[in-house]
């Protein structure tokens, strides 16, 4: 058993390292090779899923995904990855019942509120985004994009204050995790906000 997890192990890598070089088409079939030597790995259905939608296959994700949900109901990363097959072809709706489905069962996986709450940014339903991206915030309050996301929620109702306050909050992350490029885009714009209050 130990030789069968290592070499799952290493097909892993493979792929990922194929995957990271850009290399596609041949990460996709070292996922494959991996599925052949353990059907039920989560890591491999979860990450090849990822490399479809990246190569614009997203039927074939979904497919993956709830490959994903049959084996574990309660992966928040096969939910969390369909609901964003599902935003990357503008089908917001599917998005939305998608991050739904995952929040009853998973209901504290910031990920899934923060595609709730893409979903519903993208419907208009800016008032229920917002409510979505701060539940998303409860259970991850390091995450830079929710912070980016719900800032253009409340700059859309026009709340420059509370915008400021996000991506000001957004810039410190960033600035944190060493991306210096995004936190002088979050600057930016929270000085745009704060030049409208």
């Amino acid at each position: 058993m130990a030789s069968d997890d290592k070499s799952i192990g290493q097909l892993l890598d493979n792929a990922r390292l194929l995957r990271q070089s850009g290399e596609y088409k041949k990460a996709v079939q070292a996922y494959r090779n991996a599925l052949q030597a353990s059907p039920e790995s989560l890591d491999a259905l979860n990450e090849l899923g990822l490399i479809h939608i990246t190569i614009g296959e997203q039927p074939a994700a979904i497919e993956v995904f709830d490959k994903a949900l049959d084996i574990d109901p309660t992966d928040a990363r096969a939910h969390s990855n369909k609901a964003e097959a599902y935003l990357t072809t503008g089908s917001f709706d599917e998005a939305f019942t998608t991050a739904e489905r995952g929040i009853v069962v998973i209901p504290n996986d910031a990920s899934l509120w923060f595609k709730k709450g893409r979903a519903l940014e993208s419907l208009l339903k800016i008032d229920d985004a917002i409510e979505a991206f701060n539940n998303a915030l409860r259970f991850n309050s390091d995450d830079p994009d929710i912070w980016k996301a719900l800032a253009l929620c409340l700059d859309a109702l026009q709340k420059w204050s509370e915008v400021s306050r996000a991506y000001r909050i957004a810039e410190r992350l960033h600035r944190k995790h060493g991306e210096n490029q995004q936190a002088d885009y979050c600057k930016r714009f929270a000085e745009m906000a704060e030049k409208s209050v």
